[in-house]
C-alpha cells in the first residue's frame, strides 16, 4: 500500500470507510451489479447492506414491507407487498437481490417490487 493511500485512510472519516468496505465486499460477490450502475427497468442482481426498513401501511388493510439497501455506490428499496415481516430483514443485514428496478416517485428512486432475496 502506497503511503499516500495509508494517509488517505487515516484522515477518512468512519462512514468512508464503511462505505469504502462494503463497497469491496459487494464487489467480490460474483454475478451481481453495483447499484449505482442499474438502470431503470432492468433486470439486476445486487448485493448490499440494508440500511433501513419500515412498514407502509395501506388502505385496504395489506402492509408493505420496505426496506433500503445501499452498496456504496447506490440505493434501492425493495418492497414486499402484503408481508409485516421477513424473518431475517434487519437493519445492518446484508443480502442478495435480484429483480427488476423501476424509477418511482418525484426522486425517481429506484425501487424493486417483491424482488428475489438471499440473507448472506
Amino acid at each position: 500500500m502506497a503511503l499516500k493511500d495509508k494517509f488517505k485512510r487515516l484522515t477518512a472519516t468512519p462512514a468512508e470507510l464503511d462505505a469504502e468496505r462494503l463497497r469491496e465486499f459487494c464487489s467480490a460477490v460474483p454475478n451481481a451489479k453495483p447499484i449505482g450502475e442499474v438502470a431503470p427497468r432492468e433486470r439486476a442482481t445486487v448485493v448490499g447492506e440494508v440500511q433501513s426498513w419500515r412498514i407502509v401501511p395501506k388502505p385496504d388493510g395489506s402492509p408493505w414491507l420496505e426496506a433500503t439497501v445501499t452498496d456504496g455506490t447506490g440505493t434501492v428499496v425493495a418492497m414486499w407487498t402484503g408481508r409485516k415481516r421477513i424473518a431475517g430483514i434487519h437493519e445492518g443485514r446484508r443480502l442478495v437481490l435480484t429483480g427488476r428496478g423501476h424509477p418511482s416517485g418525484r426522486t425517481a428512486r429506484l425501487v424493486i417490487l417483491n424482488p428475489r432475496y438471499e440473507l448472506l
